[in-house]
């Protein structure tokens, strides 16, 4: 039998306020904590200038490339977790589990090998400024190499999200994260005996401290400590759950990578514009992605309450959960927004004390992107509507034609024809989320998504035999 879990939340039940915000607030956190990763990179590499500074950034639409798909089968293992804990199987729970844990394992190693070996005419597509360069290839290969290391954690978070337990993996990201603010400085300057190994170290430190989490969260599963309890059997092949996860997950991951492509040409863009652009825009993103962190965590309790909801065929909490979500992100996202807006100058004295040209940039930056991270919010929850009821080929639509179908024609048509600079990067961002907000509405309202993808429910007594059998053979 599977062992009972505390931190586990009733989401079929009770104030869906309530239900939202108890799921919400530990993911949002946990995000938080997450981008805390890149900031302490920014913060202490800053001290060594911006083409150190640069490394990270431009990496990081590379990384998030190889990234996407672990997030996108993630995604397809909360989205079943949840319908199958909303119907009661906890065995297909488990399955689904070690399915995704052992698929996506490989499947990044095998990305992440490709990339270290093609990291060098990456970047000089990238078009990587010359200060940079060095600097930027050795932390982009250095993170290739450990990045297999993350992924039991995303699957650890995935599918305890889709259970309804959202606060064990906020643990575990906390824990790391205070490791990581302990090994940055040490690494990157040479602490306490240790090497100074710059840009490297720091890619060292995330390494170190993500692949903690990931040993935490295989120990958990396997232990059964958090209500999902792995076994050996659960790692063989299951064709039909293994056809439920690409069919789930692949329209996520595909979604999620084609942006990313998008977006590595964006960067690339933003790097003809010069380091000091690089420098701003690379904490101005981040620092606005931070604000926006809590419309992550609504979304994603919102595809856990559309999932168990489905599963248990309670369809009108499902559409009920989606006005409460928009109603609570809009009244934090707006008052927080204004303030970043004018902010912005001091946000940039703070990462960049000495460089008054990139203050200037990212102040003139902030005026403009604000507003679009509402716009962007608003998406979030609508697409984590798509994902908790399993129908993501809608999410993988709308990301793809944000960034090809709008916002790289408009860079084209700003910067290129109408030499508007740096200023054609952040409206392009504003416009392309507004369309984006526009066309995923209109596929929600036409329905697609209240359909679920799992069977109906089993009986109880079936399902305790099954599982029986399954940990005798396990």
């Amino acid at each position: 039998m599977i062992p009972n879990n505390k931190d586990k939340f009733n989401v079929l039940e009770g104030n869906l306020t309530k239900t939202i915000l108890i799921l919400g607030w530990p993911i949002a956190l946990s995000s938080v904590i997450q981008t805390f990763y890149n900031l302490v990179d920014a913060y202490w590499l800053g001290k060594l200038g911006r083409a150190q500074l640069s490394a990270p950034f431009i990496s990081f639409q590379l990384i998030f490339f190889i990234v996407s798909f672990a997030i996108g089968f993630a995604t397809a293992g909360t989205s079943l977790v949840a319908q199958y804990t909303g119907a009661e199987d906890s065995l297909k729970a488990r399955k689904v589990t070690g399915q995704i844990l052992v698929f996506l394992t490989g499947f990044v190693f095998l990305l992440s090998f490709v990339g270290y070996l093609f990291a060098t005419p990456l970047l000089n597509l990238l078009k990587t400024p010359s200060d940079a360069f060095l600097y930027t290839r050795g932390y982009l290969k250095t993170m290739l190499l450990g990045l297999v290391f993350s992924v039991p954690f995303f699957v650890y978070q995935g599918v305890l999200n889709g259970y309804g337990d959202t606060k064990s993996p906020l643990k575990v990201q906390f824990i790391t994260v205070v490791l990581n603010l302990i090994l940055d400085p040490i690494m990157i300057f040479g602490w306490f005996g240790f090497p100074a190994m710059g840009v490297i170290g720091a890619a060292i430190a995330t390494i170190i401290s993500r692949g903690l989490a990931s040993a935490i969260g295989i120990y958990e599963l396997f232990s059964g400590k958090r209500g999902i309890k792995l076994i050996l059997s659960c790692l063989l092949p299951d064709i039909e759950i293994i056809k439920k996860i690409i069919k789930i997950g692949l329209p996520v991951s595909f979604g999620m990578a084609g942006s990313s492509l998008g977006f590595i040409i964006i960067q690339g863009v933003i790097n003809t514009l010069g380091s000091a652009v690089v420098a701003a825009a690379g904490i101005g993103f981040r620092m606005v992605h931070l604000f926006m962190l809590p419309a992550l965590g609504i979304s994603a309790a919102i595809t856990t309450i559309v999932g168990q909801s489905l599963g248990a065929d309670k369809l009108q909490r499902a559409k009920d959960s989606v006005m409460k979500g928009l109603f609570i992100i809009l009244g934090f996202l707006i008052p927080t927004m204004i303030l970043t807006a004018f902010a912005g100058r001091y946000i940039m004295i703070f990462f960049i004390p000495h460089d008054p040209l990139v203050q200037n940039i990212g102040r003139q930056m902030f005026y403009i992107v604000s507003p679009s991270v509402i716009f962007f919010a608003i998406f979030r929850i609508y697409a984590g509507v798509f994902q908790g009821s399993g129908h993501t080929m809608p999410v993988m639509v709308s990301s793809l034609l944000r960034i090809w179908l709008v916002r790289l024609p408009l860079l084209w048509l700003f910067i290129i024809k109408m030499s508007m600079g740096h200023f054609g990067v952040w409206w392009s961002m504003l416009f392309s989320n507004i369309f984006t907000v526009i066309f995923i509405f209109i596929l929600y309202l036409k329905g697609s998504w209240q359909k679920p993808v799992i069977k109906g429910k089993i009986s109880r007594k079936e399902i305790e035999v099954e599982e029986l059998i399954e940990d005798a053979n396990g």
